[in-house]
Order: structure tokens, then C-alpha cells, then sequence
């Protein structure tokens, strides 16, 4: 006997909803792979390349000489200053890992980190942070970034991991302007600042070591695995 849809009652229309469903459950009676288990926090792969378009060649490697985006974008990697940025944009400690400034505002004393190298193998001190100080505000040094460090009064080695600072008067940007990079005394003193090879082969104590400047095509860098912070 032939039922049509128009004339099917509530059974008929139950019967076809059950054959329905037991079809639709015939390809489902095997269950999926369970989920891999993981026995720990998962780490991200170390290792391949990042490759980063300028809308210009770089000028000078080193810093406070050039004041364009694309040497600075590369110096910025090579070397470090006693603090820097968090991801919050408070200021933190990096070549140095803390500091005390005093009741008056006047004085900041830098404890340095201990055990820093620069990338030729040189121990970091205290003389490499008075020395760029002196190097930002030498009047044969064409730089445009000495008014902060014009500002102090006094700076000075108490010993090798220790380094203070006194400001003529209150200056609110005195802990910010040691964001800037430090310089290898080793390889700049008593040297021509426009003969350095630094100009093209910068050696700092950053995330990244120098490997090559091919004017008007590329600049490249590797990571420093033995960097204070951490691998990068």
C-alpha cells in the first residue's frame, strides 16, 4: 500500500524519521583518534629567518652618528642600553640590573649586570658606560642625541659593575636617555669616529650579532645565542 506525503499520518512520518537517523548513525560507529596528550608547556620552534623590507639602505652603524630609521632599525638589535621598554612601555633594567636614585632626584647609580660580553668576546664594565657618555658629548662626535647627556653634572666608575651618574638639576628624562646604546670603549677610544670600521661592522652586546652589509641590498643578522637575556 502506497502512502503519499499529503495523506501521511503522525506514525508513518515517525517510521521515516527513525530509518532516517539509524542511516545517518551507520558511518559514525568509529570513534576519531583520541587527542595527542601533552606532557608539558609546548615550545615554539627555534630557528629560520625573518626577512624585513626598507624603504632605504643604511647610512652608519653606529649608533648616535646616523639618525635615519634603517641604520637604527639594525643598531637597535646589535646594541643596548642600562634599560629599556617592557611590552608595557614602563621603563626596565637591561645592561643594568637595577639602579637607586637618590631622595634629592639627582643621582642615579647603575648596578650593571655581571658576566656580559660584547660580540668580539670583550667583557661589558662600567668603563664602557662612562666612555659612551664622553663619547655623546665630545664636541668632535657629530651627533644630534647629546642634549640629554649635556644635563649631567658628574659621571663616574665607583668600580667594574658599578656606575653613577649626578644631574645639575631635576631632569625628568634622566633615566630614559640611558635607554640609549652603549659603545665599546675597547674599540672607539682614541679612535677617528669617521674611520671606525663600526661604521660598517658594529659589535655590541644585543640580541643580534652583525654578519653583513651589502650596500643597497641587504643587511643581515644572526642571533646571539649567548645573549644575557635569554636566546632570542
Amino acid at each position: 500500500m502506497h502512502v503519499s506525503p499529503a495523506k501521511a499520518g503522525p506514525n508513518s512520518l515517525f517510521i521515516l524519521f527513525f530509518f532516517l537517523m539509524l542511516f545517518s548513525l551507520t558511518g559514525c560507529d568509529q570513534a576519531p583518534p583520541p587527542a595527542p596528550k601533552l606532557t608539558g608547556p609546548a615550545e615554539p620552534a627555534y630557528g629560520d629567518a625573518i626577512m624585513e623590507g626598507s624603504i632605504g639602505d643604511a647610512s652608519n652603524l653606529i649608533p648616535y652618528i646616523a639618525s635615519d630609521s634603517s641604520s637604527s632599525g639594525i643598531t637597535a638589535l646589535v646594541y643596548d642600553g642600562l634599560a629599556k621598554f617592557d611590552k608595557n612601555l614602563d621603563i626596565v633594567p637591561s645592561l643594568a640590573e637595577s639602579w637607586d636614585i637618590s631622595d634629592d632626584g639627582l643621582t642615579i647609580t647603575f648596578h650593571l649586570r655581571k658576566g656580559v660580553k660584547w660580540h668580539d668576546g670583550e667583557p661589558f664594565t662600567a668603563e664602557d658606560c662612562l666612555f659612551t657618555y664622553k663619547f655623546v658629548t665630545d664636541p668632535n662626535t657629530p651627533t644630534p642625541y647629546a642634549a640629554d647627556f649635556m644635563q649631567i653634572e658628574k659621571a663616574e666608575v665607583l668600580d667594574r659593575h658599578t656606575f653613577r651618574v649626578k644631574y645639575k638639576k631635576p631632569f625628568s628624562r634622566a633615566l630614559y636617555a640611558w635607554l640609549s646604546d652603549i659603545v665599546p670603549k675597547h674599540l672607539l677610544e682614541g679612535k677617528e669616529v669617521k674611520d671606525s670600521p663600526l661604521a660598517r661592522h658594529p659589535i655590541g652586546t644585543g640580541p643580534y650579532k652583525f654578519v653583513s652589509w651589502k650596500a643597497g641590498t641587504s643587511s643581515v643578522l644572526k642571533s646571539n645565542p649567548d645573549y644575557f637575556d635569554g636566546r632570542p
